[in-house]
This record gives structure tokens, sequence and C-alpha cells, in this order.
């Protein structure tokens, strides 16, 4: 007997004691609830689901339309039911579980029946269904997994119609974006602010797909995801926006280094089309400044020159990109010191690493045999990684008092 039972079974014993009131023993009960934190049900069920699932899928073939159809929507409907049953009887674990498969196989349901009635759609709508269907279940029934399946459904929608058909669902990224947005706020968590921002960047991604436009837009959309994260009142989702945007323009600096210089070389007419990135770039460079001037409690200016369209230099602009992560890293590795946060000292010693990494392949690849290239680039980020874990622990011991 699990400590719910046999605290319904006691508790009822202290009511008639008088012991206790009715409503004190509900709020006891609920505390056992809230500690249930077993993902094995949830795996098993997973698990469970999967087997059925591709079990029909392996004799899909020899079944007859109806019959496919009736199988369908006799698990789906068996999949719910069995969820809010065990909900009903207090196994919330279980009960989650099963109707989170019943999400799941609503999601196939809508592709094997499109199958069945070989009806041919060239869009997201499928993935649009589904979102919404998982959101709803999250809203019937807040928790966590739900939050994660309209996630990842959603996101997977986006990516699976920029692949399938170089096109931008509007209304599943407006699920996403706004839908998945309101219930990150609702669960507050920082590991799903850092989710939702990985999100908002592969609908980022999504849309210049959709719409063919150059991956140097992609500086706009870490730019305006970092906005947000001067806009939003919640430190939680501020410091994930602001993490995700600048390791993605980090990484999008990187790729300049790269591709830069041929991608300016085969697009030499680009520049006009550019002309509403450079306005989109300057409002959202301008309400960022006007954020950090307004707020003046939390500088760091020098983030915005990773967002610096260096491109328009030239050719010889991947260079620049290359010293430019180098100088901002060695500023935030400095300022870490300086502030004695080992946040930003990491964060400074990975942009490093990375960095030094880059320009080394840049520099070397060509000119020295693969052996040797990998045998020196190995013993140079050992020393770097060496030197800058000994300056590590240098600071710890000062910032101790000199006290091991």
């Amino acid at each position: 007997m699990n400590e719910r039972k046999w605290l319904k079974k006691e508790g009822a014993k202290w009511i008639e004691k008088g012991l206790i009131e009715e409503d004190q023993l509900k709020g006891i009960v609920s505390l056992y609830d809230k500690k249930s934190n077993n993902l094995l049900p949830i795996l098993a069920s997973l698990l469970i689901g999967l087997g059925v699932l591709t079990f029909i899928a392996s004799n899909w073939g020899q079944m007859s339309d109806l019959f496919r159809f009736t199988l369908i929507c006799a698990a789906l409907i068996g999949f719910n039911l069995t969820g809010l049953y065990l909900l009903d009887k207090g196994k919330r674990t279980l009960g989650i579980a099963w109707i989170g498969i019943g999400t799941l196989t609503f999601g196939a349901g809508i592709f094997l029946t499109a199958q069945i009635f070989h009806i041919v759609s060239y869009s997201a709508n499928a993935f649009v269904l589904w979102t919404l269907i998982a959101l709803l279940t999250y809203f019937i029934l807040p928790n966590r997994y739900y939050y994660l399946l309209s996630l990842v459904i959603g996101t997977a929608g986006l990516i699976y119609s920029a692949v399938s058909f170089q096109s931008f669902s509007i209304i599943l990224a407006i699920l996403v974006v706004i839908g998945v947005g309101i219930t990150t706020l609702k669960e507050n968590e920082s590991l799903f602010y850092h989710l939702y921002a990985v999100a908002l960047t592969i609908t980022g991604i999504t849309f210049l797909v959709g719409y063919d436009l150059t991956y140097i837009w992609m500086t706009i959309v870490f730019l305006l995801i970092y906005g947000l994260s001067e806009w939003i009142p919640i430190e939680k989702a501020r410091f994930a926006f602001k993490n995700i945007s600048l390791l993605g323009v980090v990484i999008l600096t990187l790729v300049h280094v790269f591709l830069l210089e041929d991608m300016i070389r085969y697009n030499e007419n680009m520049m006009p089309a550019l002309l509403p990135y450079f306005l989109l770039l300057l409002i959202t460079l301008g309400f960022i400044s006007w954020s950090k001037y307004r707020r003046a409690t939390e500088t760091h200016w020098i983030d915005l020159i990773l967002f610096t369209p260096l491109f328009l230099i030239g050719e010889t602009a991947s260079v620049y990109y290359l010293l430019l992560v180098f100088g901002y890293s060695l500023y935030i590795l400095v300022e870490g010191y300086k502030l004695e946060d080992p946040t930003q000292i990491n964060w400074g010693t990975f942009l490093f690493l990375i960095s030094t990494l880059v320009a080394y392949i840049q520099l070397a690849w060509d000119f020295l045999p693969k052996s040797m290239f990998f045998l020196a680039g190995g013993i140079l980020l050992f020393l770097l990684s060496w030197y800058l874990e000994r300056r590590r622990r240098k600071w710890v011991h000062e910032a101790k008092g000199g006290q091991s």
C-alpha cells in the first residue's frame, strides 16, 4: 500500500476521532501527490505504446481500410480513457503517461488516416492540429510532460515544413511562439526557458528557409531573442534568452569565418536586397540600447558588438569576424576575473578555446600535413586548457583569501 492510500485509510479514522478535519486530510494527501516523481511508469507506458504502434505498422499493409481506421480510433480512445481512469484512481503518473500516449497516437492517426484516404498535403496543417491538441491537453491537465510534447511537436512540424516543402507555416509558428510561450511562462523553469529559446531559434531558421533568405538574417533572429532578454521581467527567462542568443550569434560568427568569403563572391549584388535587414537591425539595436540605458542595472554593452554587420567590409570580413570573437572572449574572460564571476569566467574560457580552435583550423589546414594538423592542434588546446585551468584555480584560491 502506498503512502497516499495509507493516509486515506488512516485519515478516515483520524476524522472520526476528531483529530483533524476533512479539508486538512485532503491537504495532507495532496502533498504526497506532488512528491510523486517516479518516471518509470511513464517510460514503461511509452515503450508499450511504441510496441503497439510498431506492431500495427508492421502489419499495416495486410489490413483493410475500414479495420485500419477502426484500429486508429480504438487506440486513440483507449489510451485516453485508460489515462482518465488511472487519474480518477489517484495514479497520476500512470494516467498522465497514458494520456500522453493518446496525444502521440492522435498525431500518428492523422498521418495514417491521410494514407488510408489518399489525402495529399503539402503543408504543415497536420502538425498545426497536433500541436493544438497537445497544448489543449496541457491546459486541461497542466504537466511538464505535455509541455515538452507540445514544444517538440510544434518545432518538429516547423522543421518538417521547411525541409519537405521549403515553406513556413505562420499558424504553426504562432502556436509555438505564443502557445508554447504561455506554457513556458506557466512552468517558469530555467531549463524550459532555454528550450523555448531554442524553439524560437528554430522558428527563425525555418522562416529564412521558407522565404529563401540568406543565412545572414540569422543575426536578426538572435538579436530579437537578445532583445527579449532585455524586455522580459523574469530573471530566469532573461538569462536563458541571453545565453541562447549569444551562443547562437557566436556560432554564426564562426560560420562567417568559413563561408562568408564564398557567399560574398557569389552574391556580389546582394546589398540592395538587404535594405530591410539593415533597417530592422538598426531598429532592434536602438530598442535594445534604449532598454539598457533606461534600466541602467546591467550594462553588457559589449554584447552588441557581436551583431555588427562586418560582411560589409567584403571578402576579408571573415578575418575580422574571427578577431571579433577573439576580442569578445578575452574581454569576457578578463571581466569575469575582475568581477569574480565563475559563470562569466567559464563562458569566456569556452569562447576563447573555440575561437582559438577555429583560427587554428583556418590558418593551418592548408599548410600542414593532416597528421601534424591534428597533433599540433591537440597539443595547443591541451596547453591552453591547462593554462586557463591554472588561472581559474589561482583565482579561486585568491577569492577564498589565500586559503586552500
